[in-house]
């Protein structure tokens, strides 16, 4: 007979109890307990019912007992209070503090997980599972812990940028679903090189799509905070960015992504045109020299003018734009083609993001995108040639 199975079937059972958690646990309830006891008699300076010279208070049982979450599970724990004390002095004991659920450690380890995948809603049965069935766990506990985010990101963001000069400003915009219905922001991203080769993390703030007030509000914003003008500012084909720099840093010069402008042109030709295409322009952006790009650039728009007269002439109105990381050193023309410096930490941005579908509001997803950047930073490689970013000579 064919076997049935029911809704109950596969629901949830209670977690078994682990002799040895239990036991762990029951070890660290009474060391925490006998630690808490010391700490009254080291603050009285006598034993229970002893005497000392220098009269501090004296023992009043303890406050109601309450359940402490370690990093071994949910313990339960009886605060000692003392009384009668001189004005102005009060005993606190250094390792609870009052009110307090959970140690610091477990604490930091909320947001932590969030960032790394876990939703709000999640955190409650995956950790009673792991810490215990006390553990005091919800998912509003959880989004106030989180709002420490909030106020990290504000010093953040507020941050001098003077200390150090940056050669390189690589830009680009990232996409969430945020908000309600179908609504999406827009989050503008800058990462910049400095002297030494080292890539840094330097902003990010949420736009209203990808429009020049934006990106100008946002340059504007790191001048203030004593950012110079970089000799180089790269990123995709955004004309909101490129109407915004020149306002900002009007002696930056401006590189366009070789791998947006591919596709984009790629856009204009017929798929049986792109093979040929994409070893051509593969061939112009990779030229030893830019005399050498300009020629075979020059061949390539005279070849499309007359049977794809689009892709030429936009080849040819971007080409400036195209070729001046020729201006350069050579070690780090790499770098400087495209935006990759920028996109590839987008991968693990998008991973999380993708995983949480929709955020609630924007400011959410904003704190959770730098988190996840700043991250990322602490990988992030030197630039080829790095020893060479202190030649680039900056606008003045």
């Amino acid at each position: 007979m064919e076997k049935v199975y029911t809704e109950s079937t596969f629901a949830t059972q209670a977690v078994k109890v682990d002799p040895l958690e239990a036991l762990a646990r029951q070890g660290a309830q009474k060391m925490l307990q006998a630690a808490l006891e010391n700490e009254v008699t080291e603050y009285l300076q006598r034993q229970r019912y002893g005497r000392s010279a220098d009269f501090k208070g004296y023992r009043n049982g303890s406050l109601p007992e309450r359940s402490l979450t370690l990093g071994g599970g949910a313990v339960a724990v009886r605060v000692p209070r003392v009384v009668q004390e001189p004005a102005g002095e009060r005993f606190q004991s250094a390792l609870v503090k009052p009110y307090q659920k959970r140690s610091q450690t477990v604490s930091e380890l909320f947001p932590k997980l969030f960032i790394e995948g876990l939703a709000t809603r999640d955190f409650e049965p995956a950790l009673r599972s792991l810490l215990g069935a006390a553990t005091a766990l919800s998912p509003s506990t959880v989004s106030r812990l989180n709002q420490q985010f909030k106020e990290e990101f504000a010093v953040w963001n507020a941050r001098r940028l003077d200390e150090e000069k940056f050669v390189y400003l690589f830009v680009d915009g990232i996409w969430l679903a945020a908000g309600i219905s179908d609504e999406r922001a827009c989050l503008l991203i800058v990462i910049g090189v400095d002297q030494a080769g080292r890539k840094q993390f330097l902003a990010l703030q949420a736009g209203y799509r990808e429009s020049k007030e934006s990106w100008l509000g946002l340059l504007q914003d790191l001048k203030k905070r004593g950012l110079n003008a970089p000799a180089l500012a790269l990123g995709d084909g955004a004309l909101g960015f490129w109407a915004a720099l020149p306002e900002a840093f009007p002696l930056t010069k401006p590189q366009l992504c070789w791998l947006h402008k591919t596709r984009n042109l790629l856009n204009q030709l017929p798929k049986s045109e792109h093979p040929e295409a994409t070893q051509r322009l593969r061939a112009l952006q990779r030229a030893d020299s830019r005399s050498t790009a300009e020629k075979l650039a020059r061949q390539l728009i005279a070849d499309w003018r007359k049977p794809y007269p689009a892709a030429a002439a936009n080849l040819e109105r971007h080409l400036n734009e195209l070729l001046n990381f020729y201006a350069y050193p050579a070690e780090h023309w790499r770098h400087l083609r495209t935006t990759n410096i920028i996109e590839s930490p987008f991968a693990a941005v998008r991973l999380r993001t993708d995983a949480a579908k929709r955020f609630r509001t924007v400011r959410s997803g904003v704190h959770l995108v730098w988190q996840i950047l700043l991250k990322q930073e602490q990988r992030w490689l030197k630039f080829c040639g790095a020893e060479k970013c202190a030649q680039v000579e900056l606008p003045q």
